[in-house]
């Protein structure tokens, strides 16, 4: 791990500082990180100074210090007394309180709607379907999700395609008998309908100025000579148009800034759950403001999920969070792999993935089971592909598996076609993709001069995969990354680049064993989903976090760590149920207020 070696050696040295340790730390860290030799320069009790802080380098030290531990790298693996996971935990949760508090940094920036988003809020409050792919770029992504705030820039020309999906969906409004009957009612006056829609469309009460202006603007229309159809396309077309429709703007309660309204607390709900807007249900908590009581919440949530048992929230959040769309452009050289002609196959693997997540979810069943099932889904194309018996040859159905080879998430085709390469597999994509995505602990990027392995598992070094990785981690700058990333690739080779079970590459037979830094040695994939399963409380952590990204728009920082924490207790005392890591998601205060740092 060239990156932190460098940081660790190249960091100032602070010394030796009179500081008092927590009790855990002192036990855990004192001896080797003490005094003038401390190991690699990294003082520990400097951390702890009263002005540490005014260092340039405190932050770094601190997130390193917080990383290593997390990653279960620091203390060594080899120490006689290692913290458990619940003292590395509590170590962490002594580090994160050292975080500097920087002013709106927990703060999340104005969002714009996604595409995804887009469309659904169209259909939701205008009752046309619309798609409107071919107008609007493709979203940026930043912390692994769409709808980052910090990254979704506005240019002219943007806007100049808002304008245009505005046009087409006033267009498309008009076209609907019944949704423009909808939207405006024959016996009622312009001002009326306004009322009715405006709070639908920008996803909050109005004033009456607000529809004052725009009911003068249709009238302004009409008084030109325009028919009432081209005043309403123009009245629609400001609507959708407007920063109040393609804006996620988070204000504050008026009297309590750090807070969010009960309406902006029911738009972070509804997106981060159904990728639409508040149906009338909770909206109407909204209204009354009974959605800030944390029964009525957990309620909510609930019943939002459950509205097409967790099929939106597995489209959306999981595809993102676990990369699952990445198989839907996979590919694999065909000559090869001459399966691959098949284009049900892909899609297929993808819908298993999100079938998966989606059942989990809507069946409110324990989140472990996206490490470990004792069932998939398959359709036809995949019950041939995967070996599996499927007496339905078209439709999707779930199946028992006979063992432990292929259910969850890493026996998916999503995932394991999604980390391989054309021609090979790649332990170190796959272990890369655990590390990250499970259990948000992601490796440092590679050095510039780490090099790159062959494309193809067929070539002239005459060298095993297995035999170029180990030649690779000789290498110091890799060495450190690549002993756990490899090792939990390995696990998942007699899968092949394309998901399927095999016992040898190229007439040999293949070597699943390898050796985690903490000692611990894995044969396979049933033995990687134990290893996992031992880490259940990192994996939710992962859950947790970025449930969270995706539904504040903003990374994690350190000073978040304590409420992660108590989000992961209190899943692991509900059974690991998806309810109970939603209940304590939802009614967390990263979740409830605007700005944690400010909270009374």
């Amino acid at each position: 791990m060239r990156v932190v070696r460098c940081t660790l050696v190249g960091l100032l040295t602070m010394g030796a500082l009179s500081a008092q340790l927590p009790p855990l730390l002192e036990q855990h860290c004192a001896d080797c990180h003490t005094g003038d030799d401390a190991d690699r320069g990294f003082e520990i009790a400097a951390l702890f100074a009263a002005d540490a802080a005014a260092d340039e380098h405190f932050e770094e030290r601190l997130l390193l210090a917080v990383r290593r531990l997390r990653s279960r790298t620091m203390p060594p693996p080899d120490e006689e007394a290692l913290p458990s996971d619940e003292e590395r935990r509590a170590i962490v949760g002594e580090l994160a309180k050292l975080a500097p508090r920087t002013p709106g940094a927990r703060v999340a920036r104005m969002r714009r709607l996604t595409r995804r988003q887009y469309e659904r809020t169209v259909a939701d409050v205008f009752g046309v379907k619309w798609r409107e792919d071919d107008l609007l770029p493709d979203d940026a992504t930043a912390h692994g999700f769409e709808g980052i705030g910090d990254v979704q820039f506005l240019t002219p020309l943007l806007f100049e395609k808002y304008l245009d999906a505005a046009t087409v969906v006033a267009d498309a409004v008009l076209a609907n008998d019944d949704a423009t009957a909808a939207i405006f009612a024959s016996d009622e006056a312009i001002d009326a309908s306004l009322r009715k829609l405006l709070p639908r469309a920008w996803r909050r009460p109005v004033d009456g100025d607000e529809v004052a202006a725009l009911a003068a603007d249709f009238a302004a229309h009409r008084g030109r000579g325009a028919d009432v159809r081209d005043a309403r396309h123009a009245l629609l077309r400001a609507i959708v148009a407007s920063p109040n429709f393609l804006f996620r703007a988070e204000q504050g309660d008026a009297d309590a800034p750090a807070e969010l309204t009960a309406h902006e607390l029911a738009v972070r709900l509804s997106y981060l759950l159904t990728a639409g807007p508040p149906d009338e249900v909770l909206r109407a908590r909204a209204d009354d403001g009974s959605l800030r009581d944390p029964d009525v919440l957990r309620d909510q949530a609930r019943r939002l999920v459950h509205v097409d048992h967790g099929r939106t929230f597995a489209e959306d959040f999981a595809a993102q969070w676990l990369s699952l769309r990445d198989v839907l452009t996979a590919n694999a050289d065909f000559r090869r792999f001459p399966e691959i002609w098949n284009h049900s196959l892909r899609p297929s693997m993808h819908e298993e993935a999100v079938r998966l997540v989606a059942h989990v979810v809507g069946e409110d069943r324990s989140v472990l089971e996206l490490l470990d099932s004792d069932y998939t889904f398959v359709n036809g194309v995949l019950a041939k592909h995967y070996g599996l018996d499927c007496a339905d040859e078209r439709g999707w159905r779930r199946v028992e598996l006979s063992d432990r080879r292929r259910g969850g998430l890493l026996g998916t085709g999503a995932v394991l076609m999604g980390t391989s390469y054309p021609l090979r597999t790649s332990p170190v994509k796959r272990g890369q993709w655990i590390l990250s995505r499970l259990l948000d602990a992601p490796p440092p990027p590679p050095p510039a001069d780490a090099g790159v392995l062959p494309r193809d598992d067929k070539n002239k070094s005459g060298l095993s995969l297995r035999q170029q990785l180990e030649r690779h981690r000789r290498q110091k700058s890799c060495a450190s990354c690549h002993a756990e990333m490899d090792a939990l690739g390995f696990a998942l080779e007699p899968f092949d680049p394309l998901g399927r079970w095999r016992d040898e590459v190229h007439g040999v037979a293949v070597d699943a064993v390898a050796e985690l830094p903490d000692g611990t040695v894995i044969d396979g994939p049933v033995a990687l989903k134990d290893a996992l399963l031992r880490r259940s409380d990192d994996f939710v952590r992962a859950f947790a976090k970025n449930l969270l990204v995706h539904a504040i728009g903003r990374d994690m920082l350190l000073a978040d760590e304590p409420e992660l924490a108590a989000i992961v207790e209190r899943t692991r005392a509900g059974g690991h149920r998806f309810s109970a890591l939603l209940d304590a998601v939802v009614t967390s205060p990263l979740f409830l207020l605007r700005d944690p740092d400010q909270r009374p």
